[in-house]
């Protein structure tokens, strides 16, 4: 069974919150992930990913890097 967090897409003009599943690659598709592993959320509002830490329950964000476009 899939499991999926509470979260927030940290991109500053997103705003989106919402429950997503993690995936094991930017991009990818669904998975489980276990405890300590690094894990990809995409957002469906902008469509962009964002990297994380799953431990136990909780979502670590790590540092989002924006691009200047």
């Amino acid at each position: 069974m899939l499991s999926s967090y509470s979260v927030a897409c940290p991109h500053q003009t997103c705003g989106w919150t919402g429950s997503l599943v993690p995936s094991h690659v930017r991009g990818g598709v669904d998975a489980e992930i276990v405890s300590m592993q690094k894990a990809w959320f995409q957002c469906p509002r902008c469509q962009r990913d964002w990297e994380v830490r799953i431990n136990n329950d909780r979502v670590i964000v790590l540092p989002v890097v924006e691009s200047a476009s």
